[in-house]
């Protein structure tokens, strides 16, 4: 990767094509997927049934505003992993990941839209490999084995924190912080600082809904929905603080590395040459954002499930055994990334429908996990289910998700303490889920328990 080389220069320049082929599946669905507001709710999956049903390859209008045309939408399994297997024909590097990488070049945070295309995700080939290679050692059983002491270490400091309280916000008291806390352990990621990256967490997760509501602003007027303009300054100023810090550590690990991961990235030489600041940026948000969401969106998600199906609770806590299932059984239900994008190299077909080259693929994982075809009474959550690790939701080949035996670890280790020491939780009030059509975002989950 020569320094002169910035992926999302590449992507700007990179055509776009509207479809070259008729629609197979003629339908009309009953909302929207750009609608953010449907994902306040958890997601549509009575909409990705009808789609799943009647336009398997569903060609979606775009945002208003945007200049590139719209996109295909998968939901069916077997479409998302033939897409997901085959990188040659669906490229990643081209895709752009969501919607903080639409709309006009006004619409965009400068640094966030540059930073969600440049970093790993978003490579193919030998430099996606030879990035991903250089993460490798932070995600091998040994070090996920004495990692898991730690973070055993400190679920029990979290759940002595709220014992006391017979209730809490989970998001706020346990959710957001242990994932943090493994993941700032990953990293080197000095501890006075690590509060931090929970506040630009919070943040991330209504960047989309920014950007979603300047563009709905700009094409039909103000709405009751547009955001404070004090709250825009304090999303623009943490945008700048996190970056700015990003750069600091590591420009930091690079002058003196250490044995974690940030100076592993940081040191990474790929083609002969260390990457780019735009790659590094690129990677920090990567990190943040990815290293962080899934587990905790998991973490919460899995308590409502528990809340909402009693007789599955009650079979898991008689038998503790029953817990690596339970978790991949919630992943699957979670899906917690909800859409992942490709861009088609060249003239291809999937379940029927002809695609010409350079055009916008979304796989929808949410929609995949609850496919009929694959799991049986897909809607029910089952902590027997037999191929409850089928899931897609930490993706699936080249790109799948580096961190998922990290991820799975931290939920084992959360759910059993939690589980031994507060069986009789329960909601105490209404979940509140952040308008992102890009991961399930949770923000407030209420329980009440027995104070210890």
């Amino acid at each position: 990767m020569s320094k002169g080389f910035i992926l999302s220069d590449e992507v700007l320049n990179h055509e776009i094509n509207s479809p070259a082929y008729k629609e197979k599946y003629s339908f009309n669905p009953s909302d929207q997927l750009n609608n953010l507001d449907l994902f306040t709710k958890g997601q549509p999956f009575s909409l990705y049934k009808d789609l799943r049903e009647n336009a398997p390859v569903f060609y979606h209008e775009p945002m208003p505003l945007d200049p590139e045309p719209g996109y295909w939408v998968l939901t069916k399994y077997e479409d998302i992993k033939y897409v997901s297997m085959n990188p040659k024909i669906f490229s990643s590097q081209y895709a752009t990941g969501n919607l903080l990488t639409l709309g006009t070049e006004e619409n965009r945070h400068p640094k966030l839209f540059k930073s969600t295309i440049d970093h790993m995700l978003n490579l193919d080939g030998e430099m996606h490999l030879g990035l991903r290679k250089e993460h490798m050692p932070f995600f091998k059983p040994d070090y996920i084995s004495e990692l898991r002491k730690k973070v055993s270490s400190k679920v029990g400091v979290l759940l002595d924190n709220i014992a006391p309280l017979g209730e809490c916000n989970l998001v706020s008291e346990v959710s957001q912080q242990l994932p943090i806390f493994t993941l700032s352990e990953i990293l080197g990621i000095p501890e006075e600082d690590r509060q931090k990256l929970v506040s630009w967490m919070e943040f991330l997760e209504l960047a989309q809904y920014f950007t979603y509501e300047m563009i709905k602003e700009q094409n039909e007027g103000k709405t009751d929905s547009t955001p404070d303009p004090t709250m825009i300054d304090m999303f623009n100023a943490m945008v700048d603080e996190m970056f700015d810090y990003g750069r600091f550590i590591l420009n930091s690990k690079r002058e003196n590395p250490s044995e974690d991961l940030l100076s592993a990235i940081a040191n990474a030489e790929i083609e002969g040459e260390k990457l780019s600041q735009e790659f590094l940026d690129g990677s920090w948000l990567l990190i943040i954002f990815a290293g962080n969401d899934t587990t905790r969106n998991t973490l919460s998600g899995g308590i409502k499930l528990l809340s909402d199906n009693q007789k599955q609770k009650e079979l898991l806590i008689n038998d503790l055994e029953l817990l690596p299932n339970f978790v991949n059984e919630t992943v699957r239900c979670v899906s917690p990334v909800i859409h992942m994008r490709r861009t088609t190299l060249e003239e291809t077909e999937i379940n029927g429908q002809k695609i010409g080259p350079h055009e916008k693929i979304a796989l929808w994982y949410g929609a995949a996990n609850r496919d009929p075809e694959i799991f049986e009474n897909p809607n029910d959550f089952n902590i027997l289910r037999e191929n409850a690790d089928k899931h897609l939701a930490f993706g699936f080949g080249r790109h799948s998700c580096i961190g998922k035996p990290v991820a799975l670890m931290q939920l084992q280790e959360f759910y059993s303490q939690f589980l031994t020491r507060f069986p009789d939780f329960e909601m105490n009030g209404k979940w509140k889920v952040a308008p992102n059509n890009f991961v399930h975002a949770i923000q407030e989950m209420p329980i009440k328990f027995s104070p210890k």
